[in-house]
């Protein structure tokens, strides 16, 4: 669909050079470093009120993230693949989703600049 599964975090493969010791390491300095950055923004916005159709539209943005991981991310695949439990692959999903056949932000609204500025590929550090 041309689009980024989300905004944000960090997401890697297959880390395994240097060792153990070395990409626990940097494991615990990645973890140590997310609580430090996000816990200020959750206490800012916790309390911060949302619409109805703020919710659906999270609802929706939930169901895309369902759809990658059952369509096309491996780790999903490979467990369904090789008889993983089903039921713990499907307990990483989010509870509650929802879908919208073609659906397209109204122009103008924040849900429209979020796919105009954010979701959609870009090279965000300039390396390409």
């Amino acid at each position: 669909r041309d689009e980024q599964r989300g905004v944000g975090g960090l997401f890697f493969d297959d880390l395994n050079e240097g060792g153990f010791d070395r990409c626990f390491a940097f494991m615990q300095s990645v973890g140590n470093s997310y609580i430090k950055a996000y816990r200020p923004i959750v206490e800012r916005r916790k309390d911060t009120p949302f619409t109805d159709h703020e919710r659906q539209f999270q609802l929706y943005r939930r169901g895309r993230y369902v759809e990658f991981n059952l369509v096309y991310d491996r780790g999903t695949l490979f467990g369904l693949q090789t008889g993983g439990r089903t039921e713990s692959i499907l307990m990483s999903l989010p509870p509650l989703v929802r879908w919208e056949y073609q659906h397209t932000p109204e122009p103008g609204t924040p849900e429209a600049q979020l796919y105009e500025r954010y979701i959609k590929p870009q090279d965000w550090l300039g390396l390409e």
